[in-house]
């Protein structure tokens, strides 16, 4: 036996890091001083790096060559050959393994990388995940991601979201949730396709996992500051460290405060502007040697006046020039355009937000095996208004307005079993019980004088409890087989009034307090065949069956007595996929080839049922009401989504790392002849029923390509600092913004260069970075909707954030440890 008491601290690959173990580990046999690379064994080489985490100034990961270096007895003159990659570890498959030992189609994204590419809100994740989409909306509450093409994106309260969103290991039941400043976070893991079998909440679309920071074990602390031009400032910092042995904590908080940056010439204001600031609290208590207790406790804050929404095309059709000559001299000086950024309206807009919640992990290790418990109560608020008519007028007298407030309870507890076992699994329950409460008020002045308002109140309780497991059989030192399965029952029950006063023309009739409900169970599964043909990579193919829920479309204008529900979405999934560790260990290429088809895909529309004028009563377009249309949830029948995906990170120096991204997706309506239409398509006369067969269409939100491409190049200085040059690309296909096919909802494809200059001192102390995006002044829109053609005939307005303009600016990084 021999004891190890190592500390050294060296250059590897342009990064210092810190190795402290003491160790009772014998010499491996037969391992000579210039033998071959040798792993250690998982527990101790996991002890390693627990210990490694706790150095300060320590970096996550530590290269597996460093550990054949420390066997070697080769100390002294501790250096590579040639510059090869840290391992990347991740929590996708809910034990802590390798990145490329996963067979799981996961992009993790390091708290360096995101820091690296000024990745701030999870919005902005969309910019280094090619498969992670944005469904932007006027606030959070409308606002949802997408994944390979599905997601949902709906004004229903009573709608699970396709891409399941958490935080530490807690669901978020909403998904405007989703949408938050990375406050310390540590990394971002990016899980694509269906899940269930792992997750306590099962999605049909995938997972966005936010995993931060935890307590360390020695004292450390950061500040950090940033200014950008066009008045948008960042500040936040962190404190942690130990109580005493047994309990330690951590202290977070951020802010941001940007500046309207749209123009409104009707009282020369600016909008669009936003206030948000988030703080984060945790402990964590070792009472014994096998149980560690993790309590975390979270506010965030976000106001805004926004969103406006510039009109982006106003076209004469069928005679109507007199009317759009009018309707663009109100709107003047603004001129509608697809980059216009200016607006001119009457009606300030305005978004505010608030979400909060605590939980409490366990882990017990009995014996060999680990018993998790996550518990959490979560709650999140949500109010928004919006200038409906986009003119500086008061169209018809057309006001709306609302607020929805959520709070939900959630329950994990699994079983864990030992990884090196001929048979290891994960096994668990999940209870998920949420309350969704909405109020919204919709004005109309029709006939001047004689104002009327219909206001609607309205319930959602949704409770869900799920039995899910996966198992993995080690056939062979080669060949795992994969199993999983999981139960879901779902409860789902609304109540719903509305009342209506004034003038009721253009509003929906009066309801009294009206319950609804239903329910639904399913099981679904999944199987995979891993095989790791060689030391340098391993393959999988797999399939997987998704469920998603039965649904309400609860809204304004719902009519809850002759209320249908939304069936629940099912998927099947297939993927080939391939995870290499190439050049030495300087390539990592992981691909995916995948299909996926859906069935009752839950989505939303826009439908006016008005029809023609006068149409008779079995016209499936008329409305005897005269109701002016609304968002509804609907199934839309059968959809599929097929491509590839790769992901690269290369160390071609010891200067030079560049990484990357693409995907390629073909995201398609297979059968839906009963769809809705736009306003501009009836408008225009391409639906003379209000319905069209949208089967062959793309499905929305899901540009055919999107890539992603950074450079790093360092300069390593003897002056006790490095610069590091970054430069960073990322462009797309043309993007439909609405599942009606309407051409005038497409936005063009687009390309956005980012470039940065970064100075660090060699104790990882400070950091200096200057950096500018979207370098050429690109502007593009994040969503493009067709106006309701009795406020603006033939007229689309677009949603615009910072990021379609150029932006500049420094952040400052201090740390103490």
């Amino acid at each position: 036996m021999m004891t190890l008491l190592i500390s050294v601290r060296k250059r590897i690959v342009g990064v210092f890091v810190e190795v402290i173990t003491i160790s009772d580990w014998a010499h491996p046999p037969g391992i000579s001083d210039c033998a071959a690379p040798y792993t250690l064994p998982n527990n101790k080489r996991e002890y390693a790096m627990k210990k490694t985490r706790a150095g300060a100034g320590a970096i996550d990961t530590v290269d597996k060559r460093a550990w054949l270096w420390l066997w070697s007895g080769m100390l002294p003159g501790l250096a590579l050959g040639a510059p090869a990659l840290e391992e990347v570890l991740v929590t996708a498959t809910k034990r802590e393994s390798s990145l490329q030992d996963v067979s799981v189609a996961v992009t993790a994204l390091s708290a360096q990388a995101l820091e690296n590419a000024q990745i701030t809100s999870s919005e902005q994740l969309t910019f280094l995940v090619p498969s992670l989409n944005l469904q932007k909306g006027f606030n959070p509450r409308q606002t949802s991601f997408s994944i390979r093409g599905i997601g949902t994106q709906s004004f229903s309260s009573a709608v699970e979201p396709s891409v399941s969103t958490m935080v530490d290991g807690v669901v978020m039941g909403r998904s405007g949730q989703a949408f938050m400043q990375l406050l310390d976070v540590e990394r971002v893991e990016v899980l694509r396709g269906p899940q269930g079998t792992l997750f306590g909440k099962n999605s049909t679309a995938g997972v966005v996992h936010v995993i931060t920071r935890d307590p360390t074990d020695t004292a450390e602390g950061e500040i950090m500051t940033g200014v950008l031009n066009g008045g948008e400032y960042r500040a936040g910092g962190t404190v942690s460290g130990p109580v005493n042995d047994e309990l330690g904590f951590r202290l977070s908080a951020n802010g941001k405060w940007q500046d309207n940056f749209t123009q409104n010439f009707y009282d020369n204001s600016d909008l669009n502007g936003n206030d948000e600031w988030s703080a984060r609290g945790k402990l964590r208590w070792l009472p014994t040697e096998t149980l560690e207790l993790k309590w975390t406790s979270d506010y965030s804050d976000r106001s805004c006046d926004c969103t406006a929404a510039p009109v982006r095309s106003l076209e004469p059709y069928g005679g109507n020039e007199a009317e759009v000559a009018s309707i663009l001299a109100l709107l003047a000086p603004a001129v509608p355009s697809d980059k216009n950024k200016d607006v001119n309206i009457n009606k300030q807009p305005s978004s505010d937000g608030k979400s909060w919640g605590h939980s409490l992990e366990a882990n017990l290790g009995i014996g060999e095996y680990t018993v998790t418990s996550i518990t959490a109560y979560r709650e999140f608020e949500v109010n928004g208004f919006q200038d409906v008519d986009s003119q500086p007028i008061d169209a018809f007298g057309f006001d709306q307005f609302g607020g929805s407030d959520q709070n939900q309870f959630t329950q994990e507890l699994r079983l864990l079993s030992p990884a090196d076992n001929k048979v290891s699994f994960v096994a668990g329950v999940f209870y998920f019980d949420q309350d969704v409460s909405r109020k919204f008020r919709r004005q109309f002045e029709i006939s001047p004088g004689n104002p009327g308002e219909a206001v609607a109140d309205f319930k959602v309780d949704t409770e869900n409890w799920a039995a899910f497991g996966e198992a993995t059989w080690a056939i062979s030192d080669d060949w795992m087989l994969i199993l999983g399965a999981r139960y879901t029952q779902d409860d789902l029950s609304f109540n719903f009034e509305r009342t209506q006063s004034g003038f009721g023309i253009g509003l929906p009739a009066a309801v009294e307090p009206t319950p609804g409900d239903t329910d639904e169970d399913d099981l679904s599964g999944k199987i995979a065949l891993q095989w790791d043909f060689s030391d340098v990579g391993m393959t999988y193919a797999s399939y997987t069956q998704g469920y998603k829920g039965p649904a309400f479309d609860v809204a304004f204008g719902t009519d809850p007595q002759n209320l249908e529900r939304v069936e629940p979405e099912t998927s099947d999934a297939w993927e080939l996929g391939l995870k290499s560790t190439l050049w030495d260990d300087r390539l990592r290429l992981n691909a995916a080839l995948f299909y996926a088809r859906y069935k009752d895909f839950q989505s939303q529309a826009f439908i006016d049922s008005d029809g023609t004028p006068d149409c008779p009563d079995d016209n499936p377009g008329c409305d005897p009401d005269d109701d002016p249309g609304s968002f509804v949830l609907i199934n839309a029948g059968r959809v599929t989504t097929a491509g590839l995906e790769l992901d690269f990170l290369a160390q071609v120096t010891d200067s030079l790392r560049v990484s990357g991204g693409a995907a390629y997706i073909n995201a398609e309506i297979d059968d839906y002849d009963g769809g809705p239409c736009s306003g501009g398509q009836e408008f225009r006369g391409e639906c003379p029923d209000g319905v069209q067969d949208l089967s062959g269409g793309d499905l929305p939100y899901s540009p055919d390509w999107k890539l992603n491409v950074a450079a790093n190049y360092t300069f390593f200085l003897d002056d006790g600092f490095d610069i590091e040059l970054m430069g960073a690309v990322r462009a797309q296909d043309d993007v439909l913004y609405s599942i009606t096919q309407d051409k005038n909802t497409i936005e063009d494809g687009y390309t956005i260069f980012d470039a940065s200059l970064i100075i660090k001192d060699h104790d990882n102390r400070w950091r200096a970075t200057l950096f500018v995006q979207n370098l050429t002044d690109k502007f593009y829109a994040l969503a493009i909707q067709s106006s309701n053609p009795n406020l603006l005939p033939n007229g689309y307005t677009h949603i615009y954030s910072r990021q379609a303009e150029r932006t500049y600016g420094v952040e400052l990084r201090y740390r103490w440890f």
